[in-house]
């Protein structure tokens, strides 16, 4: 349509009515202007239009770019927090006994209980515990590997203690040659889901004696008789056999040690 200027419109009309008794009372008339041709100017009012109708949709696209950019951010965020959130740890590896009791020596052949507090890893998850006999330069034996998986945020796996010659450093040569014998020290670190433990305390190993005072000719036992017990450094440890003749002691260091009944 061409306008009173001169200008070629292109626009649609939209009629609203109002009608009473019969007769047209009202009527509205709405000019929505798509575009404008031949580049002529055009007047102040159309002008005026357009540029409204242009800045109400670049309102809308520019909020339409803000709520898609905070959501953007929203979801980023609620990544970072997850992963945040999840942070895999073993902690406070630990020799226990069967009571729960933090242990720090153990007897050859006692049960003892490799212990670790565990964070952000599933139940049920495999663990590996590598167990080590500590060497003072560093060049640690490997004894064994035992596995278990995370129960309750925790692992617990049991282990007996065994004896291991440690003759491969300097010290334990120098006490080889004082001593005799040289004493085991443990210890272990624990693995799952990728995540490594610090290394636990050191578990020291002593041995034990159990014996029955019996004579080998007329197999009497000697009941509740003192008994003298000989360590190499001339120590002596004065024990009594029990009702069975039976004389066991416990937490002792690795060597050699003479019997004798106590005349006195």
């Amino acid at each position: 349509m061409l306008s009173s200027d001169g200008e070629y419109l292109v626009y649609s009309v939209e009629h609203d009515f109002s009608v009473q008794d019969g007769y047209f009372t009202t009527c509205h008339l709405k000019r929505n202007f798509c575009g404008v041709g031949n580049n002529r100017s055009i007047s102040a009012i159309d002008r005026e239009r357009i540029d409204r109708q242009g800045a109400n949709a670049q309102e809308e696209n520019a909020a339409a770019t803000s709520s898609g950019s905070g959501n953007h951010e929203e979801t980023q965020n609620d990544t970072e927090n997850s992963s945040a959130e999840k942070t895999p740890s073993i902690t406070n590896p630990r020799w226990e006994d069967e009571n729960g009791r933090t242990l720090t020596k153990a007897l050859v052949g006692d049960e003892v209980f490799l212990c670790a507090d565990v964070t952000d890893i599933a139940d049920g998850a495999t663990a590996k515990i590598k167990i080590v006999e500590k060497d003072d330069d560093g060049n640690d034996d490997f004894i064994t590997e035992l596995s278990t998986s995370v129960n309750d945020g925790k692992i617990r796996c049991d282990w007996k203690v065994i004896y291991t010659e440690d003759n491969d450093d300097t010290d334990s040569q120098k006490e080889m040659e004082e001593k005799g014998y040289t004493l085991p020290e443990y210890a272990f670190t624990v693995e799952s889901s990728g995540v490594k433990s610090e290394e636990s305390e050191q578990l020291d190993v002593r041995g034990w004696i159990k014996f029955q005072l019996k004579e080998t000719e007329s197999d009497r036992i000697f009941s509740n008789v003192p008994v003298r017990i000989l360590k190499e450094d001339g120590t002596i440890i004065k024990c009594k056999s029990d009702g069975n003749g039976y004389v066991y002691l416990k937490d002792l260091l690795f060597g050699k040690y003479s019997i004798e009944l106590d005349a006195n």
